[in-house]
């Protein structure tokens, strides 16, 4: 691993290999002195700096329990801010060091940018966004600090270090956007060229993929019901909103199915065919508007889901309201249940293949049964092939079905869970030795689908701005709750036997669906531990 390795280099010299140091210098002076360039926008004092850094390195050791990056970084920090106290900031990058780095690597980006004139205005846009949203990007995206080591070295918490990427992200795509990059197809690409400059300004180049691949999140959203389960290690998650503005997209606006010009769009395909309508849903339980991007409409659309649900939005100030060529599509899906009894809460275990606790609740031989009447079982063939329905008083089913579900959608797993149970000739009974063990999640998300952004709608002058949804998802032992925003901002003119084991302890699905629908109107896949709850043995 880098850490082990750094350190490795770290403890030779110590030892007395100056040549070990030489190599941990040259590893990162370039990365050192970009992230203080960043803080105190003067490059020739940043290079001083770093210099500094790197004495103060040599002439005092590493704390004990901290790696040699994430101590090098804190030291660096501590410095530029000292330098910011002393000295007024520049508020400019120098453009001249912009193009000389640029030209020393133009290789590695050649077939990304290609224009003096594309290049300036990347400038422009990396101008506009604040330094604290660059920092944090470049630590958690680029330097691969946790969350946590990026919020000790610059000094915020971890909720606000998370905060800081998704917004500076959301301003990186909204800068490029009004520069006018239709012509790259995927606002998502322009993100990956600002990473690609930060590392050219940080001396390290990598792979275009590799960065993409290191933008995550806890549970990726799948877009629609029918969207195959990829076989990447990661937790997934549906809910049927952005198919509920999606299809008012189509119906009411566009008057038919959205295909792009010169471009084909498998998720654009997938969501035409409407798979899932608010017939899957009770009228009580979600709420949609769509109109003109007026001020008049925004205040609609927070009185109404303040007074349908008490919520309120967390997405409607993304929209540029007052834009008379704007039109906002909107949906909030939200829901509460309880069970008939409430779980135990059990004896925290691990997950998969981790070594971390995890909380869980259930029943066991040795605690209270009365949760049982929770239980249906649906069909138990081997303890890594099952599955149960949880029951509640508002008459939300809840199905888990113990199974990877890979290379298959939600639908067809849902589908293959349903044919299994009508299979299934065993014991359907809950029994006093039967243990049944599900983890606590938590999930709080947020995705644009760049996908359909930036693209003009064939035969028509519409083009979507941006694709937006959230989902806020909880099942703990007393039941759980569900929210979910969803919007469209398009623009006109514009660019079985006893001491069975029902144990949720390894990769499995959830689905949440009304008592009398046909359809589940929520999905999920807990495939790691990143939206579980842990447990604090404190």
């Amino acid at each position: 691993m880098e850490k082990d390795l750094d350190m490795k280099l770290y403890n030779e010299y110590l030892q007395g290999k100056e040549e070990a140091f030489e190599l941990l210098y040259n590893k990162y002076k370039d990365k050192i002195k970009y992230f203080i360039f960043n803080l105190i926008k003067d490059y020739q004092k940043a290079e001083d700096i770093t210099q500094e850094v790197f004495i103060y390195i040599l002439q005092n050791k590493v704390r004990e329990g901290y790696s040699f990056k994430y101590y090098i970084y804190l030291i660096a920090k501590s410095r530029a801010l000292n330098h910011i106290d002393k000295e007024k900031r520049r508020s400019i990058i120098s453009e001249k060091y912009f193009l000389e780095k640029t030209e020393e690597t133009e290789k590695d980006i050649s077939d990304i940018i290609t224009q003096k004139e594309t290049e300036k205005e990347l400038i422009k846009a990396i101008d506009m966004l604040d330094e604290k949203y660059r920092n944090a990007i470049y630590l958690v995206k680029i330097e691969e600090f946790s969350y946590k080591e990026t919020a000790d070295i610059l000094g915020e918490s971890v909720q606000n270090i998370k905060n800081l990427i998704h917004r500076g992200k959301k301003e990186l795509r909204k800068n490029l956007i009004k520069k006018g990059f239709d012509e790259m197809n995927k606002v998502s690409k322009m993100l990956i060229i600002i990473l690609c400059i930060s590392i050219v300004l940080s001396g390290v180049v990598y792979a275009t993929m590799k960065i993409y691949k290191n933008i995550k999140s806890k549970a990726e959203m799948t877009p629609t019901y029918t969207s195959k389960i990829s076989t990447i290690d990661t937790n997934k998650v549906w809910i049927g909103t952005f198919n509920l503005v999606w299809n008012d997209f189509m119906n009411d606006v566009i008057g038919g199915k959205i295909e792009f010009e010169n471009e084909y769009s498998e998720l654009a395909n997938e969501l035409n065919k409407q798979s899932f309508t608010v017939e899957n849903l009770s009228e009580e339980d979600y709420f949609k508007m769509h109109g003109v991007a007026t001020f008049d409409l925004k205040n609609i659309i927070e009185k109404g889901i303040s007074q349908k649900f008490n919520e309120e939005s967390k997405i409607l100030e993304e929209v540029e309201w007052g834009n008379p060529d704007g039109y906002v599509l909107y949906a909030m899906l939200r829901k509460k249940f309880n069970y008939l009894e409430n779980f135990p809460t059990l004896q925290a275990k691990t997950f998969g293949n981790t070594e971390e606790k995890i909380k869980y609740f259930g029943i066991e031989p040795n605690t209270n049964q009365d949760a049982s009447k929770n239980i249906e079982i649906l069909f138990y063939n081997s303890k890594d092939d099952f599955s149960i329905k949880l029951k509640t008083i508002e008459g939300e089913e809840i199905y888990l079905y113990r199974t990877s579900g890979e290379n298959k959608s939600f639908e067809e797993n849902y589908h293959e869970m349903l044919e299994k149970q009508l299979q299934y000739s065993g014991n359907k009974k809950w029994q006093k030795n039967d243990i049944l063990r599900i983890p606590f999640i938590k999930i709080n998300e947020e995705i644009n689908y760049d996908e359909l952004c930036g693209k003009y709608i064939k035969g028509t002058d519409w083009y979507i701005r941006q694709a937006l949804q959230t989902i806020e998802f909880e099942l703990n032992n007393y039941g759980g709750c569900v929210k979910s925003e969803a919007l469209i901002e398009a623009l006109k003119n514009s660019i079985s036997k006893v001491d069975r084991e029902f144990i949720f302890d390894d990769t499995f699905l959830l689905y949440l669906k009304e008592e009398h629908k046909e359809k589940p109107y929520f999905a999920l896949k807990v495939d790691n531990t990143d939206i579980l709850i842990t447990y604090n043995e404190n």
